[in-house]
Order: structure tokens, then C-alpha cells, then sequence
């Protein structure tokens, strides 16, 4: 056809679809846009004539078979198409001009309206759901007085649209607003809203751009400094080295040597086996969640595509939040079943992979204890010891009580003092000796040498200098050093008292056991007028908290546990007003009008405040736990793990109730309805809510972006650039630039940072963010658990790398606290459970509640889960045990053996027992304290149970060949010097 002329010939099969079109078109019915279908029967009897069936034409059009009855000729139908506008007709569409239509799921969401009457507009004349006509933009108010914005981009009648505006200006047909938010004013010339504070905000962003562009132009001119320390550096660097996880010493070698990167650190015993098992979980975690990704993924390719689009399609204009709405509801009630039984299956299979892996690795620590001889195989905790004061020999006569009443012979004896008041001129001891014994094995002095004559600003330029000196204030150590500190020192020692605890550390093994059978069968040994008990211990030497000792009980460790919730609590609320509360209000605030959605950066922005959250919470859990003074680093860390997996989970139950009434309060204000036509803020139940498709959405979404990259991948791609490489770019740029930073000061900042246990509560974190997941619609779950996997897969790569290649030496001889992280799993299995228990009811499983009924079903199972659970931990995992099996050549180790490879011993890290050994006793040589690091300085002496030594001059031979010279860089920079650098003397 032509645009001024139309000939219809009947003869061709296509045209007489075309001339069923026509006959409607005379009929009465504009069917602008109607589809042209093979379904209309029709029957032409001449090549000149058209008759057509009008029921079944009718029928198939879904119109009144009496309005639609027609019988033309051709004459007729050129007389119609000769005078009709050509160009408002559109055969591709399917709406007519001014009718009302109701949206269904089967509508396309991005069919536009007919050309001459291009704007969708909600029809609030009716009372029918989702009801919308195609009309001219001059009548957008006719239908809905709201929407008086003829948007031809959109092909919606709109309301306008204008940011931070409460109350827009309708009957106009200009983005104008009425009434703006709070701390926002209204200009009448334009109708937008600015900020009241727009003033203040520019002065604060200049205030803070100048001092940033003040600190990066300080940093880019420190860094540009000459190196004026280069010695400072060099033993900054070795120090950082020597105090990474090195093998045990082989009998005949000098030193230990660096564990290779090929080391397993699922099976190898690097840092205890503490760090055995928390590799493994890592592992378990990486394999739990690609099984869960590939059977969603199996199930969405084998059942039914929708399985991968549930819950991921954006809402837009109110039409296409219809159709979202009616297609999300129906499909998802339509596949119900692949949710509920995947969840069934996932709840079987995670709880019965958490009793497999609480077996599994209760037997890997007990074939990795049966394998390895350590120092706790050796000692006992001594408990009942009286309080004796330091001017008697209590070592002494604890060994010589303990050998005459079991007849075991024993190296020593190491008691926990009561020295919490006197930490401060303890440490400027251990310091002070440090100092001393590197001096003598040491070439030029403790510190490598005397320090530099000249401070390396004599040739800066006056602001260099000025900046320069303000460094070396903030920088320098104000202690100053204790007159006659051994005097003081043994003083302090005499007058000090012990605790009720000690360490007796036998020469065998078997000595030990039998010392142990001895006291347990006569209920303890006497001393004096009291009774000593001997108990079997799971901890070594480098886990002993010594200073915590004598001043502390199990009564006061609690109190502070519930003081530190009160700091946790503190530090929330702080996270909550600063951070958290402006986000939430910005996304409360948006105007979610038209479809409209917040932009990447509301994606950027809450990702960084997940991150601060965490970030908070890490730090202040950490000083909670520190604050508890436990006894043991095991202990430490099993409280800071809990106390971080309890403070995020608080941050996501508050995200998630934020979030909840937050987009409750969205959706009702956009005027949603249920599938079933009932307005959203006519729901009454939680569950009900909770359920509706526009709430499973939302919901699911809110999880999946909090949950990755925010919480699964960011953080631990800045960990290693936060924690390890910035902390030591600065500390070398300090260090090289400041001659007066040597020995100690030097090997401070360039220090690497410990390891924790708190990695248990980053992955416990994400397992329950993980789970969360299963509550909404499926479309998100197959990405979630693979972008789980992913990030555990780097996480493990990371930790791998900083385990074996920066961390200080560490040991973690326990499994508390992975028996506390099978606990802490607990609750996941539970919520599992629970979202099973909810998906199934009203869908034919046999649960049929109504209300909020369910709820309160789904905690009871919760909660019955967690009992159940907990009981096969306590009392049925244990059965499943591995039995120690003789080893006659670990068997034949003696404490001396073990003693003569490994630095740590009972003796050298309790520092009250190096002083009394060089002030009390004058052992010669005495017991050296050993520093992490400073293996070297320890020195042999059999008789009081010291046997570790290092071949030092091999040792320095090795770094000397491996230090390579330190450049000098130019001299210049932002605030430069006039010549070049000095020469040290």
C-alpha cells in the first residue's frame, strides 16, 4: 500500500488479513495498531467482493460479534481507504486510542503506544488494577491529574520530576516542584530545589581540599627526599624478613630458612594447627558454595530459563511495574516448587556438610597433634600455687616438689608472675637486654653501627626543614631511660608475687603423662599448706599472655566481654548516625517517580559504607577482646571472632530492617499493588509484605549488592593495599628520609602487621549473606554463589601469600576457635530451615498458616536446629574421633630435641623468668627473652632448659650477600635543597 492510496488484493494470502483490518476499521472500531493475524476466518466468494465470517472474525479479536458484522465490496473499501488518514494508522501495535486496557503478564513492557496517541497514562477514573489508556499528550490530566508531563522520551504521561522535591507542582505540564525536602529551598523562578547549606558545603570542600592537596603535596616531597638512612632502612628490611614464618631449624643447619610458596597449608603445620584447620575451612567454604551455584544453574538450564530472570528486572514506569509485578508473581508462583525443594536440598546438604566437617576437622587436629612434637607435649599447667612472693626461689622448689612426688625427672619450671602494674619498666628491661645482646653479637653495635653525626636536614630549604623538624618532634621516642634500671628492675622482682599458675615442663613426653596420672589419681601434689593440681594443656609458649596473670578471673573476664558489647554497641550507633543515616536518607529521599532509580554512585557509595562498617566493628573488636586480658592467645581470639561475626550481623539486621521500611514506604508512596489488586499499604500481615512481589525484589537486590562485590570481594581486594603495602611504603619513606630512626624505632615501623583469627567471622559473614539469598527470587542466586566462590578462592590465595610471606611468626595451637566457628555455622543451617519452612507454606506441602503464624513456625524450627545441631557437636562429633596410634620415633624425642629447633620455649617468652634468670639467679648465661625476630640473640645454656641457638655468622654472611646497596635519589622535590646530601661519617 501507498501512503495516499491502499489496494487490497484478495487473491494474495496476506492481503486478506489486511482486508479483515478494514472491515473493523468500518465497523466502528478504530483499531489503530490492531495485529494483523491469521485468526480471523474469512471467506472471499468473488475476486470483487468480500464476505467475511463476522463471529469468528470477532471472536477472535475479543470485540461483539454484532459491532463487528460487515459486508463490503471493493468498491466500498477504496471508498473508505480513499478518504482515511494513512498516517495514524500502526498495524505493529495492539492498543486502540482512549481504551482502557488492564496489563497482564503477557504484555510486551516496551511496546510503545499507537503515533497518534503516543503517551501511556494510568487511568485513576476506574477502579480497576493496572488500568492505562494511550492518549494525546494535551489530556494527561484528564486521566490522572498527577502525571501533566507529556514525556516523549519515556511515552508516558508523567508527574514531573525534580531531585530533593517533597511535593511537585501538578496541573502544570513542567518538571516543577511544589514543596522541596528538608534543607532545601524552593526557587520560583525554575521550580527546583537547592540546598540551603550550598555556602557551608563550599567552604567545607575547599577547607578539605586544601588540606588534602596540603598532605599529598607533603607526601609527594617526602617521598622525593634524598635517602639519607640507609642503614636504618637496610635493618628495618631484615628485621621485617627475619620476623616471617620460618621452618624449623634441622639439626646441623645454622638457621631456619622460609617456608616455600608450594606449601600446603591445608596439611602443613606452619603456624599450629590452628591455621591447619582454618585453611581447611576456607577450602570447605570454596567447594559449599560452587555446588550450590552449579545446582541452580543445572536447574535453571534443565526446568525453566525464568529461574536465572526472577527478581533481576528493573522497575520502570508505572505500566511496566504492571507487568513486572503480574509476571514476577505468577512465575514465581509457578516455579515455587524448584525453590522449595532446592532449599530442602541445600538445608540437608549444609547441615549434613557441617557435621562432616566438624569431624573432619576435629581428626585433621588430632592426626596433625599425632604427628608433630611441640613444646606442650612436654609441659603441664601447674593450677593452686600459693601466693609466694619473689625474694624465694619458687622455681626451684616447685620442680624439686614435683619431681620427689612423681619421681619424673623435669627441665624447669616457669611461673606466671603478677606483674600487670609493672609491664612498662618490664619491658624497658627486656628492651634494655635486647639491646645489650645484640651489641655483642652484633658487628659496629646494637645498632649496626653508631648513629649519624649529622640529622640530614643541613642542606634543605627553609620550608623543607620546617616540615622536616616537625617530623622528628612527632616522630621521637620521649621515654626517657630508667637511672640504674637493674637496680629497679630486681627491686620490682622481689616484691613481685606470683599468680596461682605455673608451667613444669618435663624431659619426655612420657614423663609427662605420667606425671599428670600421678596428680589426677591423688588429687593433686602438696605444697607447702596447699595442694597443687597438674592438668594437661593444648596451648604452646608464643600463646601464653603472661602479663595478664594474677590480677584477673573468669568473673572479671565476663564483666568485660559485657562492657565491650556496650562499646560495640557504642561504635554501631556511631556507624549509624555518620555513615549509614545519610545514605538511608538519600535513598528514602529519591524520587522514584517514572521508573526512575539511583544512579552507580549510590552503588559506590554503599559499598564504601559496608566497608566502614566492617572496618569499625574489625577495630573494635579487637581492642574488646584485648581488654578481656585472657590468659591465652587462643582464648583471645575465639572472643574476637564471636564478637566480630555478632557486631556485623548486627550491621546487617539493621541494612535489612532499613531497607524493609524503606522500600515499604517506596512502594506504597508509588501507589503498588498486590497481583491480586490490593494496595501495598492496605497489607497488614509481615508476611503478606514480605511476600509481595514488589518487596521480594527490592529485598533481593538490596542482598545481593550488599553481599558482592561490597562485602565478598571489595574489602579483601583493599585489605592487602590498606594493611601491608601502604603501612610499609610509608615506613620505608619515613625511615630513609630520617637519620635519627634506628635499631628498634626502625624495626617498628617497618614491622609487619599479626595475624588473627578474625578471617572466621569475614567468612561466617558471607555464608549468611550467602543464605539470605534463598528468601527471594531465584535470579540472583546462581551469580551470588558464584561470585562467593571467586572471592574465596582470592581470599585463600591472599592469605596464602601473607601467611608464608609477611607475617610476623605466630602460632595458633588450638581448635577453639574453629570449634567456635562450627557453632557459629549453626545459625546458618537455621535460617536455611527456616526459609524452607516459609517458601512451603500455602503451596501444597501440607503447612497451611495464615498471618504471621509462619513466622513464629519458622523460629521455633530456628531454634530447634540450633539445639539439635549443638548436641551433635558437643556429644556426637567427638565420637567420630581419630585414636593416637604408637610413633616410636617421635616417641624417642625428648624436650631437647624439640627444644634445640624451635625458639619458643616455656623459659625464653616469659620475660619475668629471663629477668630473675639474670638478676636473681645470675645463670651464666642466663635465659634470654626471646623477641619475634631476634632468634639470634638466644643463647644455650642446658642446665636451665635453654637449647636454641642460630650460627649467627652464617646468618649475617647470608644477609650480607643477599642486601643490596641502597641508591641515593636526587636531591629535589615540591619544597627542594640548594645542594646535594651529605655524606654520612
Amino acid at each position: 500500500f501507498g501512503r495516499r492510496h491502499l489496494t487490497i488484493n484478495t487473491a494474495r494470502p496476506m492481503m486478506r488479513n489486511v482486508a479483515v483490518i478494514v472491515v473493523f476499521l468500518l465497523a466502528g472500531h478504530p483499531a489503530q495498531g490492531s495485529r494483523a493475524t491469521a485468526r480471523a476466518a474469512a471467506a472471499f466468494q468473488s475476486k470483487d467482493s468480500i464476505a467475511l465470517n463476522s463471529e469468528d472474525a470477532a471472536r477472535s479479536w475479543g470485540l461483539d460479534a454484532t459491532k463487528a458484522a460487515a459486508s463490503v465490496n471493493r468498491t466500498s473499501v477504496d471508498t473508505f481507504l480513499a478518504t482515511s488518514d494513512y498516517d495514524s494508522m500502526d498495524f505493529a501495535n495492539s492498543h486502540l486510542c482512549y481504551k482502557t486496557f488492564v496489563m497482564t503478564s503477557t504484555d510486551d513492557k516496551n511496546e510503545p503506544c499507537p503515533r497518534a496517541c503516543p503517551f501511556y497514562v494510568q487511568n485513576k477514573l476506574d477502579d480497576k488494577v493496572c488500568s492505562f489508556k494511550c492518549i494525546r499528550g494535551e489530556d494527561c490530566t484528564k486521566f490522572n491529574p498527577k502525571t501533566a508531563v507529556a514525556d516523549p522520551a519515556m511515552g508516558i504521561c508523567r508527574a514531573p520530576m525534580v531531585s530533593n522535591c517533597k511535593e511537585y507542582e501538578h496541573g502544570v505540564d513542567q518538571d516543577k516542584c511544589h514543596t522541596c525536602e528538608d534543607w532545601y529551598y524552593l526557587r520560583k523562578k525554575d521550580g527546583k530545589c537547592y540546598s540551603e547549606y550550598v555556602i557551608l558545603l563550599a567552604v567545607v570542600a575547599i577547607v578539605l581540599g586544601v588540606v588534602v592537596l596540603l598532605g599529598m603535596a607533603w607526601a609527594v616531597d617526602i617521598g622525593l627526599r634524598p635517602i639519607t638512612n640507609p642503614r636504618g632502612l637496610s635493618k628495618g628490611m631484615k628485621f621485617r624478613e627475619s620476623q616471617k614464618l620460618h621452618q624449623p631449624k634441622e639439626h646441623g643447619e645454622g638457621h631456619a630458612r622460609l617456608w616455600p610458596l608450594t606449601t600446603n597449608l591445608c596439611r602443613t603445620l606452619v603456624a599450629g594447627p590452628g591455621m591447619t584447620l582454618h585453611f581447611n575451612f576456607q577450602g570447605v567454604i570454596i567447594g559449599w558454595a560452587l555446588l550450590i551455584a552449579i545446582g541452580w544453574t543445572c536447574m535453571g538450564y534443565s526446568i525453566d530459563g525464568a529461574l536465572f530472570v526472577l527478581g533481576t528486572r528493573d522497575f520502570g514506569t508505572p505500566r511496566q511495574n504492571c507487568i513486572l509485578v503480574a509476571w514476577g508473581y505468577e512465575t514465581q508462583q509457578r516455579l515455587m516448587w524448584t525453590k522449595v525443594g532446592f532449599c530442602y536440598w541445600v538445608y540437608v546438604g549444609t547441615f549434613a556438610c557441617c557435621l562432616i566437617h566438624s569431624v573432619r576437622q576435629l581428626r585433621i587436629f588430632q592426626d596433625t597433634d599425632f604427628k608433630n612434637k611441640t613444646m606442650k607435649d612436654f609441659a603441664v599447667l601447674v593450677e593452686g600455687l600459693p601466693e609466694v612472693s619473689g625474694t624465694e626461689r619458687v622455681e626451684d622448689d616447685v620442680k624439686q616438689c614435683i619431681q620427689n612426688a612423681t619421681g619424673q625427672q623435669m627441665v624447669g619450671v616457669s611461673v606466671a608472675w603478677d606483674f600487670h602494674e609493672d609491664q612498662e619498666i618490664v619491658q624497658e628491661g627486656g628492651e634494655i637486654e635486647l639491646r645489650m645482646q645484640e651489641g655483642m653479637l652484633t658487628p659496629g653495635g646494637a645498632e649496626g653501627g653508631s648513629a649519624p653525626e649529622l640529622r640530614g636536614d643541613e642542606n634543605f630549604g627553609a620550608i623543607r626543614k620546617f616540615l622536616f623538624n616537625k617530623e622528628v618532634e612527632n616522630l621521637a621516642d620521649d621515654a626517657q631511660p630508667t637511672e640504674d634500671l637493674d637496680a629497679q628492675l630486681e627491686a620490682c622482682l622481689n616484691k613481685m608475687t606470683t599468680s596461682e599458675e605455673a608451667f613444669a615442663v618435663f624431659e619426655t613426653e612420657e614423663m609427662r603423662d605420667n606425671a599428670l596420672k600421678y596428680s589426677e589419681e591423688n588429687n593433686g601434689i602438696p605444697y607447702g599448706d596447699s595442694r597443687i593440681k597438674l592438668l594437661n594443656i593444648t596451648c604452646e609458649p608464643d600463646t601464653v599472655y603472661w602479663e595478664n596473670f594474677g590480677h584477673t578471673s573468669n568473673f572479671l573476664q565476663v564483666m568485660r566481654v559485657l562492657r565491650g558489647f556496650g562499646f560495640i554497641f557504642l561504635a554501631l550507633l556511631l556507624w549509624v548516625l555518620v555513615f549509614y543515616a545519610p545514605y538511608a536518607w538519600s535513598v528514602f529521599s529519591f524520587n522514584y517517580d517514572n521508573g526512575q532509580q539511583p544512579g552507580a554512585i549510590y552503588g559506590i557509595v554503599f559499598s564504601m559504607v559496608v566497608v566502614i562498617g566492617n572496618a569499625i566493628m574489625y577495630e573494635v573488636c579487637a581492642r574488646v577482646s584485648d581488654s578481656v586480658q585472657y590468659r591465652f592467645k587462643d582464648s583471645r581470639e575465639t572472643t574476637y571472632m564471636l564478637l566480630y561475626t555478632i557486631a556485623c550481623s548486627f550491621n546487617i539486621i539493621l541494612d535489612f530492617v532499613t531497607t524493609y521500611f524503606t522500600t515499604w514506604a517506596i512502594i506504597k508512596g508509588l501507589h503498588f499493588r498486590t497481583y491480586h489488586g490490593t494496595p501495598v499499604g492496605e497489607i497488614g500481615s509481615f508476611t503478606d509484605r514480605f511476600e509481595s512481589y514488589a518487596m521480594q525484589r527490592v529485598l533481593a537486590e538490596n542482598t545481593y549488592r550488599y553481599a558482592f562485590p561490597s562485602t565478598y570481594l571489595i574489602p579483601f581486594i583493599l585489605e592487602p593495599i590498606i594493611t601491608i603495602a601502604v603501612p610499609l611504603k610509608i615506613g620505608q619513606i619515613i625511615v630513609r628520609t630520617h637519620p635519627e630512626m634506628q635499631g628498634k624505632q626502625a624495626e617498628d615501623f617497618l614491622a609487619a602487621p599479626a595475624m588473627e583469627m578474625g578471617r572466621y567471622a569475614d567468612l561466617i559473614l558471607n555464608l549468611i549473606l550467602g543464605v539470605m539469598i534463598l528468601w527471594f527470587p531465584g535470579g540472583w542466586t546462581h551469580t551470588l554463589f558464584f561470585g562467593l566462590a571467586v572471592s574465596h578462592v582470592y581470599i585463600y590465595i591472599f592469605d596464602h601469600m601473607r601467611v608464608l610471606r609477611t607475617i610476623p611468626t605466630c602460632t595458633f595451637a588450638s581448635m577453639d576457635v574453629d570449634w567456635w566457628s562450627q557453632v557459629a555455622l549453626i545459625p546458618l543451617c537455621g535460617m536455611v530451615l527456616s526459609c524452607c519452612i516459609f517458601k512451603a507454606n500455602r503451596q501444597g506441602y501440607g503447612i497451611l498458616l495464615e498471618g504471621n503464624d509462619i513466622v513464629k513456625v519458622c523460629g521455633l524450627a530456628f531454634f530447634a536446629h540450633g539445639l539439635l545441631h549443638l548436641l551433635l557437636l558437643v556429644y556426637v562429633v567427638p565420637l567420630f574421633g581419630k585414636k593416637e596410634e604408637p610413633n616410636h620415633e617421635l616417641d624417642n624425642l625428648s624436650y631437647k630435641d624439640i627444644a634445640d629447633a624451635l625458639p619458643a620455649s616455656w623459659f625464653s617468652t616469659n620475660p619475668i623468668h629471663c629477668l630473675r634468670s639474670r638478676l636473681i639467679y645470675k645463670h651464666a648465661p642466663h635465659c634470654v627473652y626471646l623477641h619475634p625476630g631476634k632468634e639470634h640473640i638466644l643463647m644455650v645454656n642446658e642446665s636451665i632448659g635453654c637449647f636454641f641457638s642460630v650460627d649467627y655468622r652464617e646468618k649475617m654472611m647470608e644477609d650480607e650477600a643477599s642486601e643490596v646497596a641502597t641508591p641515593t635519589k636526587p636531591n629535589w622535590g615540591l619544597f627542594g635543597s640548594r645542594n646535594s646530601p651529605p655524606k654520612q661519617k
